[in-house]
């Protein structure tokens, strides 16, 4: 990682304003109720919280557009939900953030995706998820694609957000890539294990440690395992980039070629309260970054660091792009003094 680069990155930051991000993907409303445990049930060996507050947050492929939308960027969702009040909130809340909510089907076929979690003391206790996947029937897949086919011109990047739920099917993501490819548009994916082959030959693609394992038949469990892995995936899904996220390890990304180029970046959280939807602001913040003119690897730094802020905080969250901006000007890369970016905090390799 270089001087130059590092100096770009509050750079590319300034220029994201009004780009535009297209998210497909399962969209999901995260309620929260919050409490305090004082004793246990006499009924059963559980505690018993006592409720104080009750929220909702969106999650999924909503808590992604959320994050393009706080960093600055313009977000398009294309996604389904229910008819049900959960649908509603969802829709109220996207709209209320300023999200074109014009590719949301609403389909009386299945409830709206929610996962409540009851926390106390900053602790997750307990969550319940009211849900029905399977893949949607052809007319709902074909009024998505035809919304699809309306937002992606002039788009930045396509993003696919998959968490299971039945939108991304195989043959969904097939005629979506058919319509990336009609425009010209990057596909950048957040993919599941068991649908990672449905997404082959995306610009990049962003499982997690325990996914890219999974899906390499690799067990990762060092250095030489992580590369390791990591080729496996990237020649088998002929993407141009692979991203492993990490946790406290940080990130490794990939680049094809001959040999392939791996380049880690550490973690930079100091405290971890929470991982949900770590991996939205990780998708969001490089989507949004790269579509702005920055290169993978600034957009993999950038989007380093937003996860880091995000996993201080309880809850699904989203960053935006003031508090960005802090968490670079505050990071151990940053250099006060100098008002420039340290060099040393980055390692760059290139394997065969």
């Amino acid at each position: 990682m270089n001087q130059v680069m590092l100096d770009r990155l509050l750079q590319v930051l300034e220029g994201v304003s009004g780009t535009r991000v297209v998210v497909v993907g399962d969209a999901i409303l995260d309620r929260y109720i919050w409490g305090k445990v004082s004793r246990i049930s006499p009924e059963a060996p559980v505690p018993v919280v006592n409720v104080t507050n009750e929220s909702v947050r969106m999650g999924g492929a909503c808590n992604v557009v959320l994050n393009v939308q706080r960093l600055g960027g313009k977000a398009s969702l294309v996604a389904v939900v229910g008819t049900d009040l959960e649908g509603k909130l969802l829709l109220d809340e996207l709209v209320r953030e300023g999200v074109d909510v014009t590719g949301v089907v609403r389909y009386n076929g299945r409830p709206t995706t929610t996962k409540t979690r009851v926390v106390a003391h900053s602790q997750q206790l307990l969550r319940f998820d009211q849900e029905e996947k399977g893949v949607l029937p052809p007319e709902t897949q074909r009024v998505l694609l035809e919304r699809l086919d309306g937002l992606l011109g002039g788009a930045g990047v396509l993003l696919l957000s998959d968490y299971a739920k039945g939108v991304l099917s195989q043959s969904f993501v097939s005629e979506v890539f058919l319509l990336a490819r009609k425009y010209g548009v990057p596909v950048f994916v957040d993919p599941k294990v068991g649908s990672i082959d449905s997404f082959r030959g995306a610009t990049i693609l962003t499982p997690n440690n325990l996914e890219a394992s999974q899906s390499s038949g690799v067990e990762i469990v060092d250095e030489a395992s992580l590369i390791d892995a990591g080729q496996r995936l990237i020649s088998r899904l002929d993407s141009d980039f692979l991203l492993i996220t990490r946790g406290e390890a940080g990130m490794t990304l990939f680049e094809a070629g001959e040999p392939i180029h791996v380049s880690h970046i550490p973690a930079v959280a100091q405290d971890v309260y929470d991982v949900t939807g770590a991996g939205d602001t990780v998708i969001a913040t490089m989507s949004l970054s790269y579509a702005s003119g920055a290169s993978l690897l600034e957009a993999a730094v950038l989007s380093n660091m937003a996860a880091g802020a995000v996993v201080g905080i309880v809850g699904t969250a989203a960053i935006s792009r003031d508090e960005l901006k802090a968490v670079l000007n505050s990071s151990p890369f940053f250099d006060p003094r100098s008002g420039r970016f340290r060099p040393d905090g980055f390692r760059a390799r290139v394997r065969v």
